[in-house]
């Protein structure tokens, strides 16, 4: 019998099953699920599914299988399940660690007589294959569990004791409003269905019939359920490749193109989530020293910032003196000085990565050649190819950021001294011998990696090959 703590155990197991193939994942999970449903004992069923539910989320179309009680449960409120524990929550994400103390809650307190009936019902139609039995259980599931979660929590919200047992239960104030968001999609159960049915996933282009289907289905929703219906747009959302296409739907329904209207309307929420990213980012990029910032992990946020930023001045008519205009400059504007500031050094770290030293008795403005008295320090290399990466990367996207001028100034410099350094090097190889041959046959293919960074790769290739003309001559 083991004694390693459970949370080792499902670490390690999600690193195992994050190196299987997807056929081999979608095959293990319905085999699992078929077996659960069967009632076979022996196996560690929740923990092998909790650890393949992130994985199968990423797939695309409807999987195949045989889902279980859970499974069903999740359902209407999928599309909003995020990994990980929530810190900072933000509306229309539920974390899928709440969404299973939620399930343990629903068992042991709220529907501890109802619960197991269902989950045998559920099981049985789903093994005979009897859907219309199916349906019908399911939306028993549904309702019955919305109704139980609302009403625990609205008793709890008047009674300071249970509250704080419950928060304990489920995960703190965030939890406790994760677990209402869960009763409250359950209460609009077949909605949420319907528009799953009716939009695909992911959507590529949420284009005008989708969003007409999707304000047909909000707007009945919202006749019965009007605090309701906003968790609709929220899983569309979620699954759009494109986030900020979600303010189509926005405009059909305010019938304002203006950021000035649209942000005092009932959907202003979805606007509010893209900025609020959006500053996040910002404020992420902005508090990162110059010289000690993972330069990937910051392209990626400025690559998000440039997507998101162009998403939303494409949908809508942001106006400089609005809100959502002042607030979106505002964000602009720290990641753009970030930028500047963290490029400012790359010409330093190229000289450093590649010195040249001066010769003759000229002084500093004597003639200089390639310093080959030592082999390429390659801590330094490595540094500047993270330099270069990220100029490359910012090359599409330095526009969007505000950057454009900034960037482009700093690769001319860089190219220039990479240019002159590659020629002066090549002189030096073809008269080096010894130490220093080798030396010079090492900067080159550095000159050529930093070149092959900055996305130049028949320079590299070029470079290379009159590298090899000049070790022979």
């Amino acid at each position: 019998m083991t004694t390693e703590p459970q949370a080792s155990i499902r670490q390690k197991l999600a690193i195992y099953l994050a190196q299987l193939p997807p056929p081999a994942v979608i095959k293990l999970a319905s085999g699992l699920e078929r077996e659960k449903l069967r009632g076979t004992t022996g196996l560690p069923y929740e923990l092998i599914l909790s650890g393949l539910r992130p994985l199968l989320a990423r797939f695309q179309g409807e999987r195949p299988g045989m889902p279980d009680a859970l499974r069903q449960f999740c359902y209407p409120f999928e599309d909003l399940l995020v990994d990980g524990e929530d810190d900072g929550r933000c509306q229309g994400a539920i974390p899928r660690s709440t969404m299973m103390r939620v399930w343990d809650w629903l068992g042991e307190e709220l529907l501890p007589d109802a619960l197991p009936d269902l989950k045998q019902r559920i099981a049985d139609h789903t093994l005979k294959n009897d859907r219309p039995a199916l349906e019908a259980a399911v939306a028993v599931l549904h309702a019955s569990a919305g109704k139980a979660i609302l009403a625990a929590i609205d008793e709890a919200r008047s009674n300071p004791d249970r509250r704080k047992q419950l928060e304990k239960r489920i995960g703190g104030d965030g939890g406790l409003e994760d677990a209402r968001e869960i009763g409250a999609i359950l209460s609009i159960a077949p909605s949420m269905l319907k528009m799953q049915a009716a939009l695909p996933k992911p959507i590529l282009n949420f284009d005008e019939e989708m969003v007409t289907a999707l304000k047909t289905i909000y707007d009945e929703t919202h006749e019965y359920a009007p605090n309701e219906a906003i968790y609709l747009p929220f899983a569309v959302m979620r699954r759009l490749a494109e986030p900020s296409q979600i303010l189509r739907f926005v405009r059909k329904v305010a019938h304002q193109r203006n950021d000035m209207m649209i942000s005092r309307c009932e959907l202003a929420v979805f606007g509010e989530v893209l900025l609020a990213e959006m500053e996040d980012i910002a404020r992420r990029v902005d508090t990162q020293r110059p010289g000690h910032a993972d330069l990937d992990a910051m392209l990626l946020d400025i690559r998000r910032f440039a997507h998101l930023s162009k998403g939303v001045t494409a949908e809508i008519d942001l106006r400089r003196n609005g809100e959502w205009g002042q607030r979106l400059l505002a964000a602009r504007g720290r990641v753009s000085a970030a930028i500047s500031q963290e490029m400012s050094r790359f010409e330093t770290e190229l000289i450093r990565a590649l010195p040249f030293h001066q010769i003759g008795q000229f002084g500093r403005g004597g003639p200089m050649k390639p310093d080959l008295a030592k082999a390429p320090d390659r801590t330094r290399v490595e540094r500047m190819k993270n330099c270069l990466r990220f100029v490359n990367g910012l090359s599409t996207i330095c526009e969007s950021v505000g950057v454009q001028s900034h960037s482009r100034s700093i690769r001319q410099q860089i190219e220039t001294y990479l240019a002159a350094y590659e020629d002066r090097l090549l002189e030096e190889l073809r008269a080096a011998k010894g130490a220093a041959r080798n030396n010079a046959e090492e900067f080159v293919g550095v000159a050529a990696d930093f070149r092959e960074a900055l996305g130049e790769v028949k320079q590299a290739e070029v470079l290379r090959r009159r590298g090899q003309v000049a070790a022979r001559g």
